[in-house]
């Protein structure tokens, strides 16, 4: 799919545009009316929700007009089904007092072609830009993965496009998007191969991580520090930033991430190693540096020993206050 290609039109941001000649299941799926009480969302969805005036526009539309475009789920064994396309369509429809949904059910689909369904729907329905960092990685991830031929990629862009109204004719799919190559990834998003390197590193990250990342609370370059300690270990660094509040910095995690490759890393470890990362910080913030000119240094101090420079301006500074009535140095 590229990156630029012409998106559906979006009325009140409800993707409201289903007509009898659009949205038609293929063969061999069911399109049914679903209640939404018996609908799942998607075990591992990387996207957030809509909230304020975009999710309110989309339970006015619903209301107004209904959910017009179907969802995909898929069923899952104990009867209900898993939410593939629609998490957002179908919670303005909770909202706006819906009990049912339409819905595409789809057979059969292996994880990594669900997966793809739930990462392609938010790539047509808004612009790559406009995604969270960690959803940013989902995206790439997914493209930049071998999970799933190209050509089965295709037949789910072309099927997706079709349902939200990106393309009006029945002409086969094409190849919209490159894969497996980050520099074509780059290419394609308009993104430099380091930050395409970088998106697919975070996405290794714990869910917590990804939320604080999000947020802003956690830059991007520590989140990729991060990211390459394992689940164990960035589980015990959360709780340890959980319990204490330090911050952490791109040094720290960086020093994490070599003492992890090194074999060396537990969880008592990462809490005396950050302890104490955090007492030096605490004594570097106890003094300040002063930078004096050249001139000024050349006319007093030039081919000075450091601690004669020192037991001279200590001297002087002695002299200077006890001669002045400045508050807050002992004197009165």
């Amino acid at each position: 799919m590229k990156i630029n290609a012409p998106r559906r039109s979006i009325i009140n941001d409800a993707l409201d545009l289903y007509t009898p000649t659009r949205g038609v299941p293929v063969e061999g799926d069911s399109l049914v009316e679903l209640p939404i009480a018996l609908i799942k969302p998607y075990h591992d969805h990387p996207f957030h929700l809509y909230s304020g005036t975009r999710l309110d526009d989309m339970v006015e539309s619903i209301r107004d007009k209904g959910v017009l475009v179907p969802v995909i789920v898929q069923p899952l064994t104990d009867g209900y089904y898993e939410m593939l396309a629609g998490h957002n369509r179908m919670n303005a429809a909770s909202l706006a007092g819906l009990n049912t949904i339409p819905a595409i059910i789809k057979e059969g689909l292996t994880d990594s072609e669900a997966r793809y369904y739930v990462i392609e729907t938010n790539v047509i329905q808004r612009s790559f830009s406009e995604l969270l960092p960690s959803e940013q990685a989902a995206v790439i991830s997914i493209h930049y993965s071998e999970m799933i031929s190209q050509g089965r990629r295709n037949d789910i862009d072309h099927e997706l496009r079709l349902l939200s109204g990106c393309e009006q004719d029945e002409s086969p799919p094409v190849e919209r998007l490159p894969k497996n190559s980050r520099k074509e990834l780059a290419e394609a998003y308009s993104l430099s191969s380091t930050t395409v390197a970088r998106l697919l590193k975070i996405n290794d990250l714990l869910p917590e991580f990804k939320r604080r990342l999000d947020s802003g609370k956690l830059p991007l370059v520590v989140s990729v520090e991060i990211a390459y300690l394992s689940e164990d270990e960035q589980q015990w660094l959360l709780n340890f930033l959980s319990a204490y509040k330090v911050k952490l910095d791109k040094t720290s995690a960086s020093m994490l991430h070599q003492k992890s490759k090194q074999g060396g890393l537990t969880e008592d470890g990462i809490r005396t190693f950050m302890l104490a990362l955090d007492r030096e910080k605490s004594k570097r913030k106890q003094y300040q540096n002063m930078k004096v000119s050249k001139h000024f240094y050349q006319k007093y101090f030039a081919n000075m020993p450091q601690e004669k420079i020192e037991e001279i301006i200590s001297s002087a500074l002695e002299q200077y206050f006890s001669n002045s009535k400045i508050p807050g140095n002992g004197n009165k």
